[in-house]
């Protein structure tokens, strides 16, 4: 494990071991918007670390994610006066931002549920929901269904395999670190696929 990663590793264990632990699993993930580390990790420390708490954790995971998705959507959907015209100008034409759109608008519970509920970033997510002024009620309702079964899957593995999947960690945490860098891309790489 590199110093780096190390440190992020340990971090992460002493705040599961805090008094504060439900407040810091709220914390991470209010700033998911924000963060570049691998969440679903830092929920299996906290739920390894306090087995009694798996589906608390779970759910304050959830709600937290989605707080953090309504405040991505609040910023993509307040500041598209301010950057629209430099995006449309220089990152996309006007005809590929339309047809994009359109797509989005047609499927968008399901692109909601499906993108929160697989490792899709939920930054491109929530901004561009916001940006394209999907609905608030069904966006937030898909975000907080789909963070939900996915942090209870979580949660269930470690109930059910909490040993092996420790080890698993414990080994694998500098490949789950790189996995956030190839996440990024194949967001930002399908929206471009779609857009063009």
């Amino acid at each position: 494990m590199s110093t780096n990663t190390g440190r992020i590793y340990n971090w992460a264990i002493r705040r599961t071991e805090s008094k504060r632990s439900p407040l810091w699993v709220g914390l991470l993930f209010f700033l998911e918007l924000i963060l570049f580390i691998p969440l679903d990790a830092i929920l299996l420390f906290f739920c390894l670390q306090n087995r009694s708490k798996i589906f608390y954790y779970v759910l304050i995971a959830a709600a937290a994610s989605t707080l953090s998705a309504l405040c991505g959507y609040l910023v993509g959907h307040l500041l598209w006066d301010l950057v629209g015209p430099y995006v449309l100008n220089h990152w996309i034409s006007a005809a590929s931002f339309d047809r994009f759109a359109s797509h989005y608008q047609a499927f968008e519970d399901w692109a909601i549920f499906g993108g929160s509920l697989l490792p899709f970033p939920l930054k491109l997510l929530s901004l561009s929901a916001g940006l394209f002024h999907l609905k608030l009620g069904s966006f937030l309702g898909c975000v907080f269904l789909a963070r939900s079964l996915r942090f209870f899957l979580v949660g269930i593995t470690v109930y059910f395999w909490g040993e092996k999947v420790k080890s698993f960690v414990d080994r694998h945490f500098n490949r789950l670190l790189l996995l956030i860098g190839a996440k990024l891309a194949i967001g930002l790489a399908l929206f471009w696929a779609i857009a063009t």
